[in-house]
């Protein structure tokens, strides 16, 4: 799954956005013998978000999430 794309309607940002999240992974936790830990293989079981935020004006109301074709050019 593609991660999401974004759009601000207030400020016509497509580039930065806050997003919280609620996510449940499963993962395999390797420990040196050191005691230092090592996260490998992760995979995200669900995703939740729960809210996304313009960086540029602060809005969390406009905006909106791209469908996955729409063809989005920053240039």
């Amino acid at each position: 799954m593609a991660p999401a794309r974004y759009r601000c309607a207030a400020c016509g940002n497509l580039t930065r956005f806050d997003v919280v999240a609620d996510r449940r992974t499963k993962s395999f936790h390797h420990y040196t013998i050191g005691g230092e830990l090592e996260v490998e293989d992760e995979h995200v079981l669900s995703e939740n978000v729960v809210e996304v935020t313009c960086r540029w004006c602060g809005n969390g109301r406009a905006v909106e999430q791209l469908e996955p074709s729409a063809g989005v050019s920053e240039g």
